[in-house]
Order: C-alpha cells, then structure tokens, then sequence
C-alpha cells in the first residue's frame, strides 16, 4: 500500500509499527476464550482500532478484516463460547491444533526445545505467563507480536533508530523461526473446522495478515508440517512440557 502523507519517515514507520500491533491485538484477543471481557474488549476496543489502522496496512486486509466485523456484529456472547467450545476443546484439539509444536516438533525432545525457545524470547522482554498456559499457543504467540510492534512504535517515537531496529529485528526471527512456520497452516484447519462464519472470517483474516507480515519483515520460515503420531493419546498435552519455562 502507499502511503500518501506529510509524515516523517520515522513517524510512518511508527504509525505502520502501531497499525500492525492493533492487528495483532485483535486477533490474539479474538483466538482467547470469549468470556464477556474479552467480547466487550473486541467490539468497543480492538476491532476500531484496528479499522483505524488500515491506512498504514497492505489494502488486501480490508476485506477480510470487513467481513470479520460483521460477523463479530452479527453473533452473541452466548453463541461465541459454544461455537469455541465446539472447536477448541479443553484440551488441544485434534483437528486444528491451536499450538505451535503440535505442526512442528517430531518428538518430546524437539517439543521441549522449541518451547523453551519461545519461552526464552518471552523472558528476553520481561513477560511472564499464567501457570499451564502454553507458550506456543498462536493467542500468546500473536500478543508477543503485539507486543514487539508497540515497543518499537515506542522505540521510533521516544528513542532512537537501534531501538527500533533491534524490535524489528526480533520480530524477524520470531516471525521466521515460530509464528510463520506454522499460523498460516492453523488458519486453514480453523477455516475447515469452523465450516463457515464467525470463525472462518476470523481465520482468513490470520491467514492474509501473517502472509502479509512474512513478506512485509522479509523472511522465509520453514514450514514443516510432522506426524503427531508420537503423542499419546491419554496424554495431558493442555499444559506446558517445560513447566516453570512457560511462567
């Protein structure tokens, strides 16, 4: 998209920064269990925010981001939570696994490495989870994101040019080693999963926008798609294999 503005270079490299943080925000709050607080939150805060952003995001973003609108609009609180439950279960689900590990770790060995990774990028920035949330769950993973896009929003405006390029550069990586491996993939098991509607727009909207960040950042994460064969099936894959790396 261009930019037709009167803006510094530095102060549309903010304004993109804050534009792709409020996406994130979105759609890290719309993949979350939809109590009432986080409805609330979507309706009257996330999804203006991002409405407002898309003069500094690609064009093609606004369709999807349009038709999840409506279908926000369109659905209550009540049916939201049963539609989730019917898709994510308690436990990880089977038929689009909300985390990253379950696309890409072979075996218990890689899983624990591939978490303790993350983990070590949370800790990096000073961010802690609740106790038994996994830290490759693609809400957590998309919130990081959000996360690195503000600072370096911050890092634009208040500091300097290092700042700044040190939060892109992060993002890079984790777009390259993590969330792009894998997100675009889930959105296509969600879109199937959810046969139309609320979480299907929802899906699309991840899709296009991950797609769009892996161009706009300039990597190329290897998708590798395993067998989760290893897992055993009366096994507890809810919580987190490295325990207190994921608090």
């Amino acid at each position: 998209m261009v930019i037709q503005t009167t803006e510094s270079p530095k102060e549309v490299a903010a304004s993109r920064a804050v534009a792709r943080a409020r996406i994130y925000q979105l759609l890290s709050q719309a993949l979350i269990y939809p109590d009432d607080a986080v409805v609330a939150a979507l309706v009257e805060t996330d999804l203006p925010q991002a409405r407002e952003a898309m003069e500094f995001l690609p064009a093609g973003l606004e369709a999807e981001l349009a038709a999840f609108a409506d279908q926000l609009s369109a659905i209550s609180a009540s049916d939201l939570k049963n539609l989730h439950g019917h898709i994510f279960s308690h436990v990880v689900s089977a038929d689009c696994p909300p985390c990253e590990a379950f696309y890409t770790a072979k075996e218990i060995f890689q899983e624990t490495t591939e978490l303790a990774d993350i983990a070590g990028f949370f800790k990096a920035f000073g961010l802690t989870l609740a106790e038994n949330e996994r830290v490759d769950h693609i809400s957590v993973e998309l919130e990081f994101m959000h996360v690195l896009t503000y600072k370096e929003a911050y890092a634009q405006t208040h500091h300097d040019a290092a700042k700044a390029r040190f939060c892109r550069d992060t993002q890079r990586k984790f777009v390259r080693d993590h969330l792009g491996r894998w997100a675009t993939h889930f959105a296509h098991l969600l879109d199937q999963k959810a046969e139309g509607d609320y979480y299907s727009s929802l899906a699309a909207l991840l899709g296009k926008f991950v797609s769009s960040e892996v161009a706009f950042l300039r990597v190329d994460p290897e998708v590798t798609l395993v067998s989760q064969e290893w897992r055993s099936a009366d096994s507890d894959e809810s919580g987190c294999p490295i325990g207190e790396a994921c608090e």
